[in-house]
C-alpha cells in the first residue's frame, strides 16, 4: 500500500465516520508497525516490505503535527502511550518479548484494512458521489498488492502475508470499481443535463 492510499482511506473514513477516525488511524499505525516487526524479524527479503517502514516515517512526522496542533503534546497521555508503543518495539527487536506473538497479532491487520476500505465504499455509495476519488491511486494500491503477492510468495510463501495481500488486493479492486461506476454516472447525468438544457433554448429560440 501506498502512502497517498493510505492517505485516502483515511480521509474517506473521516468523512464517512468521523468519530472513529483517530482511533482508526493510530490503529492503522499499529497495523504497519506490526507488519514490519513481522517481516523484519523472519528475515524476509527488505524489497517485500520496504514500504511498512518508510510510511511509517512520514505517519510519525504527521502524528506530530496533528497532535501539536489540537494541543495534545502537553497533555499526560501522548508521552506516555509514545513511550508504550517504543518500549513494545524494542521489546520485540531485543527478543525480550517472542516473536511468536505477532503471528498470533498479523492476522488482525486484515480485518483492520478491509474495514478502512469496506468504510470507504459504503462511503462512495451513501453520497453517490465518487468525484474527488483518485483512479490512479487506488490503480497503483491495486497494482501495488498484486505485485505483493507475487513477491511474498516468490519470497517467503507465508500464507498469513499471502492472505493479507490478496484480500487488501480484492478491497483496493472493490473501491477502484465503485469509484470508476459512480463516476461514469456522473458524468452521463452530467451529459443528459446539458442536452436538456440545449433542447430548452432551442425551443425557447
Amino acid at each position: 500500500m501506498t502512502l497517498s492510499g493510505w492517505l485516502v482511506e483515511d480521509l474517506g473514513m473521516e468523512t464517512v465516520v468521523p468519530l472513529l477516525a483517530n482511533s482508526l488511524s493510530m490503529l492503522t499505525i499499529m497495523s504497519f508497525t506490526i507488519m514490519t516487526l513481522y517481516n523484519y524479524l523472519n528475515n524476509y527479503g527488505l524489497m517485500s516490505y520496504m514500504e511498512y517502514p518508510i510510511i511509517l516515517l512520514q505517519v510519525y512526522v504527521m502524528m506530530y503535527f496533528v497532535l501539536k496542533y489540537k494541543g495534545m503534546l502537553d497533555t499526560p497521555i501522548a508521552p506516555l502511550m509514545t513511550v508504550i508503543y517504543f518500549a513494545g518495539i524494542a521489546g520485540f527487536l531485543m527478543e525480550i518479548l517472542h516473536k511468536d506473538i505477532l503471528s498470533y497479532l498479523v492476522p488482525l491487520c486484515t480485518p483492520l484494512s478491509g474495514f478502512a476500505k469496506v468504510t470507504y465504499i459504503y462511503g462512495i455509495i451513501k453520497t453517490g458521489n465518487a468525484e474527488n476519488v483518485s483512479l490512479v491511486t487506488w490503480i497503483i494500491s491495486m497494482l501495488t498488492n498484486v505485485s505483493r503477492v507475487f513477491t511474498v510468495y516468490v519470497d517467503s510463501a507465508d500464507p498469513k502475508l499471502l492472505f493479507n495481500f490478496f484480500v487488501s488486493t480484492i478491497l483496493s479492486s472493490g473501491v477502484l470499481g465503485t469509484a470508476i461506476f459512480y463516476q461514469a454516472m456522473a458524468r452521463t447525468k452530467h451529459r443528459v443535463a446539458r442536452r436538456k438544457t440545449g433542447r430548452r433554448r432551442s425551443h425557447n429560440d
